[in-house]
């Protein structure tokens, strides 16, 4: 049950936003995880395939080492322009700033992961020494490589530099790729955020709230934040698909889901919206190994993941992204056992998908 989780306030303001500078931040920080997630939004594969191996590269080091400059700026701005107009506008020393500020937030509100290094440090003391800055990169990020952090280390010894490295790939991203995706998608994320807000959310706490919009249980990832603040954002997302994105920052909670519709809503842009749930769950099931995994999961109650990687002969790596996207979609239930995470197959959500297919292509 929810109350045996302590999320602090036991109930929550649910609000919906845009968020405009953060919700693009978060598209292009996608771009960095077409490896490790699939079944993505396809702007998200388009893009990538489309990007010169240099540009995925400034990418994948900017928002693995520079975007801490700009995550107590995102929130701040109605436009992703503006975003990068005001990060221009900064003396570049600043961006070193805020990158400090934000390493002490990670010492402060996430203990366990920091823990990863020996010591309390900061951004400014990294920087004077080349080869503590890349071992403190390999330690905290998913991202172990030398190279990059070297890079990254390199360019931000002129912070000016760093400044326009920054600024320069976040604007060509935006005016080559990403803002003609956003005023297409601009009046779905409208109408989600209309739809959810005239839902009442005055006796639910934040998993409860949680539940409804991402329509997944989301205590594995919410009993983990530390959350001081009375309210909880929802931002729909363009390109998260079957995902969801927890954004804890000074004291305030954001959680990113892919735009969709309340149960049961109506909508003029109906179509759009169950096209695309369709092809989210359908593109979780076009591929051979996440059918074998369903059909090995229609003869054993529950699996270990241990058990599944055995049976398939195939890696951990392989077997971690196929289930995380079979989880995101809903066809299957994860649950700890010890230390082991464990499978079952959510049967109720193959037979919504076949009635939701079929009531699609009932209305064309």
């Amino acid at each position: 049950m929810d109350n045996d989780f302590v999320l602090a306030p036991a109930l929550v303001n649910v609000r919906f936003d845009l968020q405009p500078a953060a919700n693009a931040l978060q598209s292009l920080r996608l771009l960095n995880d077409l490896e490790r997630l699939s079944g993505m939004h396809d702007w998200v594969t388009r893009t990538g395939t489309a990007l010169s191996p240099e540009r995925l590269y400034k990418n994948k080091l900017i928002f693995g080492a520079f975007e801490p400059a700009l995550c107590i700026m995102e929130h701040r701005h109605d436009n992703f322009p503006a975003l990068l107009d005001f990060v221009e506008r900064q003396k570049p020393e600043s961006l070193i700033t805020a990158m400090d500020e934000e390493l002490d937030y990670m010492f402060t509100h996430y203990p366990e992961h920091m823990a990863r290094v020996d010591k309390r440090v900061t951004m400014t003391e990294l920087l004077r020494d080349r080869g503590q800055y890349i071992d403190f990169m390999n330690k905290i990020e998913d991202c172990t490589s030398d190279v990059m952090w070297g890079d990254a280390f390199d360019i931000a010894q002129n912070p000016a530099d760093m400044q326009r490295y920054l600024v320069e790939h976040l604007r060509y991203m935006w005016d080559n790729h990403l803002r003609a995706e956003w005023e297409h998608q601009l009046p779905m994320l409208n109408e989600s955020i209309s739809a959810f807000s005239r839902l009442d959310f005055s006796d639910k706490t934040a998993i409860e709230a949680a539940r409804i919009v991402t329509n997944r249980d989301m205590r594995d990832l919410l009993e983990k934040k530390i959350v001081t603040s009375e309210t909880v954002t929802f931002v729909p997302s363009l390109h998260l698909g079957p995902y969801v994105s927890v954004h804890s920052e000074a004291g305030a909670l954001s959680i990113f889901f892919g735009a969709r519709l309340p149960r049961g809503a109506q909508s003029t842009a109906i179509s759009e919206f169950s096209r695309a749930e369709l092809l989210m769950r359908l593109n979780a099931l076009a591929d051979d190994t996440r059918l074998q995994i369903l059909e090995l999961l229609t003869q054993n109650d529950e699996m270990c993941a241990q058990d599944i990687i055995e049976r398939l002969d195939v890696s951990q790596s392989t077997i971690s992204r196929h289930l995380s996207q079979l989880r995101a979609t809903g066809y299957i239930i994860e649950r700890r056992r010890e230390v082991s995470k464990c499978y079952s197959l959510n049967t109720d959500r193959v037979v919504d998908t076949l009635r939701a297919l079929t009531n699609f292509l009932s209305r064309q």
